[in-house]
């Protein structure tokens, strides 16, 4: 158990490995063939990332089941990857059940977290062959009942999204008072995780499988886990006293699990040192079986590249602005979150046998985007180099797989860059093409003029 519940990070290390799957020589194949900007994708990274979580929880004394958040990044190539791999899928929303089934992903390996709850979203659901779902409101949980009654068959395995209102110190937190996910514990009114347990004890139409919460993104001080679980062991204690056939079969923690941008962070196995000995406690005491780990960040950011070419520099007193044709319209989180990505300069691959001389560096280089809007500008990581940074080189960003392809915009009518995977058996192939102005303008009603 990590002391004080939390991983005491090192100063900025020396020496960072960047996931460099891909060759200089390679991206000037690939940019040569599909222009800029481009992203790509390393399918053994993303392999590597969802055993490295699964193992990170092997102390764990029961079946320990990995799920990908598909809102992170719902490329049919990166689903189709980790199905590979017998992970679980959580998805949100109807337009994602239609991903994962056209890429004919197991309805068993599915979990089904809406936020809007509504009744026919949960018939199609259910119609999908989708049993697992996780409810976040008494009026949700009516749904999935009407639901239920109507579509027939087995009685859904039903989660309640928890609120644990736990303090969270992260980037992004999920778990706060009266925040908009789950439900709290305890309340007075019949949106609270005591109440619509005994609405399902009694059900015949759902059955009551275990419990979801989900605490925020890239954290790093763990403690917040150990006072979630803490207050869910009480509870549960609670809820066994007023019913002795109540049961816990799955516990589903979320995600969370940070990667790295520009500081250090730690890994999923220190994160899972911090709790491991608490949920087993919980799993020896209430008998949960199935412990759920999810993750979207984690499990694809490292393993996709931004590659964009420099299209324009000036210099004053001792700046130097250097503007890509990339900008936050595929790169959100750089203006939302001010994610700091890492990026380098690519180095240059000569056809000759004369060698490159490295050009001067300006002292303070700020690197922009193309949009006409001053929050184009990418924040630069702590291990970002721009040195060399002249029009015609290409610049790498590093762990651009989370939340940027999703978020994908047509701001100054720009279309959507090609997708690239590099295969496990080290080849390139196409993965999504990238769209052209003719085919924004038909989609923007240009057609019916």
């Amino acid at each position: 158990m990590v002391e004080n519940s939390q991983i005491q990070l090192v100063e900025k290390p020396t020496t960072v490995n960047l996931n460099r799957f891909v060759k200089p020589i390679d991206i000037k194949k690939l940019v040569a063939q599909y222009g800029t900007p481009l992203y790509l994708i390393d399918e053994d990274t993303l392999h590597a990332k969802a055993k490295e979580l699964h193992k990170a929880y092997s102390k764990f004394k029961g079946q320990v089941k990995v799920a990908y958040s598909i809102k992170a990044n719902f490329t049919p190539a990166i689903l189709k990857a980790f199905m590979k791999d017998g992970i679980a899928f959580d998805l949100t929303s109807l337009g994602e059940l239609y991903f994962i089934k056209q890429c004919k992903a197991d309805p068993e390996n599915i979990i089904y977290t809406s936020v809007t709850e509504e009744l026919e979203e949960y018939i199609e659901v259910l119609q999908s062959g989708v049993r697992r779902i996780v409810v976040s409101s008494f009026n949700g949980m009516t749904n999935l009942s009407k639901a239920a009654s109507k579509i027939g068959g087995a009685a859904p395995l039903t989660m309640i999204r928890v609120n644990p209102e736990v303090g969270v110190k992260a980037e992004v937190r999920a778990s706060y008072r009266n925040s908009k996910f789950g439900v709290p514990l305890n309340g007075g009114t019949i949106d609270s995780t005591a109440k619509m347990i005994k609405h399902l004890m009694g059900s015949d139409l759902l059955k009551f499988e275990g419990f979801h919460f989900h605490l925020g993104s890239q954290i790093t001080d763990f403690s917040c886990y150990t006072h979630a679980l803490d207050k869910m062991d009480a509870f549960i204690i609670k809820m066994k006293k007023e019913n002795p056939a109540f049961q816990v079969n799955t516990f589903d923690i979320g995600g969370g699990t940070p990667i790295f941008y520009n500081d250090p962070v730690p890994t999923p196995a220190q994160m899972a040192e911090n709790h491991i000995s608490k949920l087993n406690q919980l799993a020896e005491t209430h008998g949960t079986s199935t412990l759920m780990i999810e993750s979207g960040r984690f499990l694809v950011a490292e393993s996709s590249i931004l590659v964009s070419r420099i299209v324009n520099t000036k210099e004053y007193n001792e700046h130097k602005i250097v503007i890509v044709d990339a900008g936050y319209h595929i790169l959100l989180d750089a203006a939302l979150l001010k994610q700091e990505y890492p990026q380098e300069v690519v180095p240059v691959v000569s056809d000759s046998k004369d060698k490159t001389t490295a050009l001067a560096t300006v002292k303070n280089t700020h690197l922009a985007g193309r949009l006409c809007d001053t929050y184009d500008v990418f924040p630069l990581s702590k291990v970002s180099d721009l040195s060399e940074s002249e029009v015609g080189r290409y610049v790498s960003f590093y762990n651009v797989g989370a939340y940027s392809v999703v978020f994908n915009m047509p701001f100054h009518c720009q279309t959507k860059p090609p997708i690239v995977m590099k295969d496990s058996d080290g080849k390139f192939r196409l993965v999504r093409k990238g769209t052209t102005h003719d085919q924004l303008f038909r989609e923007e009603g240009g057609e019916l003029e």
